[in-house]
């Protein structure tokens, strides 16, 4: 090789080296970005965290205040049904897990009567003793039993009115 192409190719691998070091240095500020958004979001998170657990969002330390049931005031049994503080209501009996349940929730939304109107849930286990073959509403809970859905007027501790058909449900529930 002659002096000329040994120059050559000198400078040909500078370049090389040139070219392979701007790669790295490509992958260096890949790397730093990477570094950077990942602190980023690390930082966000910690102060997330930190802000939940101080306000009282996070129960992570304790586990008083917590809710193990939410309890329902709309919601009766048939042995809790009678002797409410109001003088007159109502209470609807139907099991919830039944397909008409959606139909009985839109009745139960759209109600605006003055009578506060209970639920009860045929379909609970508390509740399955009191559904029969044959209907017999009184105010004697030996007695009692439900055949399907049935909306009660109740005054005191007495069922003054039973409706069991959805036509005469429906009309009760919608008069004003």
């Amino acid at each position: 090789m002659n002096k000329k192409q040994m120059i050559k190719e000198q400078k040909r691998l500078k370049q090389e080296q040139k070219e392979v070091a701007n790669l790295f240095q490509d992958d260096k500020e890949v790397y730093n970005v990477f570094k950077i958004a990942l602190g980023v979001i690390l930082f966000i998170a910690i102060a997330y965290a930190a802000i939940n657990i101080m306000n009282g969002n996070w129960n992570i330390f304790t586990k008083k205040n917590t809710k193990v049931t939410e309890i329902d005031s709309k919601m009766v049994m048939v042995g809790t049904m009678f002797g409410k503080e109001e003088d007159e209501y109502l209470v609807l009996a139907y099991d919830l897990n039944e397909p008409s349940e959606a139909y009985n929730a839109v009745l139960i939304d759209n109600y605006t009567g003055e009578k506060n109107l209970y639920i009860l849930d045929l379909g609970s286990g508390f509740n399955k003793d009191f559904i029969g073959d044959k209907a017999n509403i009184t105010n004697d809970l030996t007695k009692l039993k439900f055949k399907g859905t049935t909306l009660l007027v109740l005054k005191g501790e007495k069922v003054v009115k039973s409706y069991s058909t959805e036509k005469e449900i429906v009309n009760y529930l919608s008069q004003k």
